[in-house]
């Protein structure tokens, strides 16, 4: 029998993308699954998908960029099962901007959706996954690791959240396991003309996914079922494409030498 029958995984973001890839790979594992999101259609929708598939689904309209909500949310959590094993901080946004037009107003809102609701949800949720010994999975993004051109305010953000999340491992209760997932470029339908609108002087190789990193797009069953195995064997980090590792390696040995490399392979300016 698997491990996650009966068990309660929370998916912030989790009506679409690989948000709604994690709760079905948790669900097909047995998991009782929780959809978080702003959008209540999506969710409805993505909770139908769930159920066709005969996974036990529901979801709650929750924003979670409102501290207010996320504390109603966790408190109905607890009060209607009872438990919380997993929590998965999916929400994010990206963009494709010049490092010279990136405000700081567009710096503080990639730093509230991409770090700020993180740790919201996660200190929200702490008490209810120490209970159970449970799994808080961030995630994050090549960008945790390394910075790339056109996409400075959300690596700001992205490197925030490996930051907190790291001292959750080192901090958090020892009996709650914490990990960073930190994939590159996901497959999906418009990928390519998402940011054809976010800033002037961006060349279009910027535009494709990944910010036009030379790294293979990542089917999102893929990427949700290594995560179901990382909760599984308490993993901390999970870096996808894993050969990564090494650039990432090098570039903590030697920042210089890290970013030659990078400037190598990096879309250029018009």
């Amino acid at each position: 029998m698997s491990q996650w029958r009966e068990k309660r995984v929370l998916v912030t973001g989790g009506s679409q993308g690989l948000g709604f890839s994690i709760a079905r790979a948790f669900g097909k594992q047995g998991a009782k699954v929780i959809l978080w999101a702003r959008d209540s259609e999506r969710l409805r929708t993505a909770v139908e998908r769930l159920h066709e598939d005969q996974i036990e689904a529901s979801y709650e309209t929750v924003d979670v960029l409102d501290a207010t909500a996320v504390n109603e949310g966790m408190q109905a959590i607890e009060k209607h099962y009872g438990r919380l094993d997993v929590l998965v901080n999916a929400v994010g946004k990206s963009t494709r901007i010049p490092l010279g037009e990136a405000s700081l107003e567009t710096y503080q809102e990639f730093m509230r959706l991409n770090f700020e609701t993180a740790v919201q949800c996660s200190l929200t949720a702490m008490p209810l996954l120490e209970k159970t010994g449970g799994h808080l999975v961030n995630i994050g993004s090549l960008s945790s690791k390394t910075a790339w051109p056109y996409m400075a305010p959300y690596t700001a953000s992205k490197f925030a959240l490996a930051g907190f999340t790291q001292q959750c491992r080192l901090e958090g209760p020892s009996n709650v396991h914490t990990m960073l997932v930190c994939p590159g470029p996901i497959r999906r339908t418009d990928a390519g003309s998402r940011y054809a609108r976010d800033g002037s002087n961006v060349p279009q190789s910027a535009a494709k996914p990944g910010g036009g990193a030379p790294v293979k797009g990542l089917s999102p069953e893929r990427v949700a079922n290594l995560i179901v195995r990382g909760c599984q064997r308490r993993t901390a980090e999970l870096i996808l494409p894993a050969w990564l590792r090494c650039l990432f390696s090098v570039s903590a040995c030697s920042a210089s030498l890290g970013d030659w490399i990078l400037k190598q392979v990096a879309p250029q300016s018009k």
